[in-house]
């Protein structure tokens, strides 16, 4: 590692971990990590778990986590939703929403301090599209409505796919983006999960810290990886799950580190 990498990555005081193939494998810790965190804040460091998935709330990660060893609290749970509420809560708090999202979506922007409409008269803001396991087909049908009525609309995140057992996939936001792009023929006025720079926005308001020292640390090049160089905060990709190093020399994404495994993050502390 060069000198100016090792010194950007000692500024750093807080890291923004993906989950799945960076810090687990499904159900599974993966091996190496057994009291990763435990050192990571003896060596004054903070972190967040950070998720796209808004189908789920902070309570459900925290709990699968701790179920792994992993010592988190809901508070060091950042979700793409965290992002939407930040944002929203900025530039119209108190906003009425119509959802296309799972009840713990619901929940999070309920608890935010927004009013959840269902009905095609209520007055709206904005609908919101999440990553919805319980959509029908008349929600979809009212938001598409909405829209097309001038209804601006946001989602959480932009994953087409989402990643199941077995190694298959199941359709995620970027896929129900899709179908309403088509139907109304409109773009959302915007997407807060990763690699967009709400979430960023978010970790810096609440500690208080600047860009360059916040990373990101996650196994995928196109949303965790891209998130850290298109918002200006040092990556590091893990090689333990997706993206391989053939995959970074092909491609136009870059981290500013490479590590085979999250673990090798603390000999540089």
């Amino acid at each position: 590692m060069d000198r100016e990498t090792l010194c950007r990555l000692k500024k750093i005081k807080c890291f923004l971990f993906d989950m799945d193939g960076t810090i687990n494998l499904g159900a599974e810790l993966i091996p190496g990590l057994e009291g990763f965190f435990d050192k990571l804040k003896e060596a004054g460091r903070s972190y967040y778990l950070v998720t796209n998935n808004s189908s789920k709330d902070h309570a459900y990660y925290a709990e699968k986590m701790n179920g792994m060893g992993v010592k988190v609290t809901v508070d060091e749970v950042l979700i793409s939703s965290d992002a939407l509420v930040n944002l929203l809560n900025h530039t119209k708090p108190g906003a009425r929403l119509f959802v296309l999202g799972t009840p713990a979506l619901q929940s999070v922007l309920r608890i935010g301090g927004f009013t959840l409409t269902t009905r095609l008269d209520e007055e709206t803001d904005y609908v919101v599209v999440g990553f919805d396991q319980t959509l029908t087909y008349n929600n979809l049908a009212i938001a598409c409505r909405l829209i097309d009525r001038g209804v601006p609309y946001i989602a959480t995140h932009p994953d087409v796919r989402c990643p199941i057992e077995g190694g298959e996939y199941i359709p995620d936001t970027g896929a129900f983006l899709s179908c309403i792009r088509t139907a109304t023929g409109k773009e959302p006025y915007c997407i807060t999960g990763k690699p967009y720079g709400y979430m960023v926005d978010t970790v810096m308001e609440r500690t208080g810290l600047q860009k360059d020292e916040i990373a990101m640390v996650g196994d995928r090049l196109m949303t965790d990886i891209r998130f850290g160089t298109d918002n200006g905060i040092f990556s590091i990709l893990v090689l333990t799950g997706e993206a391989t190093v053939k995959d970074v020399e092909s491609g136009p994404v870059k981290p500013d580190m490479i590590l085979r495994h999250a673990k090798e993050l603390l000999s540089y502390l």
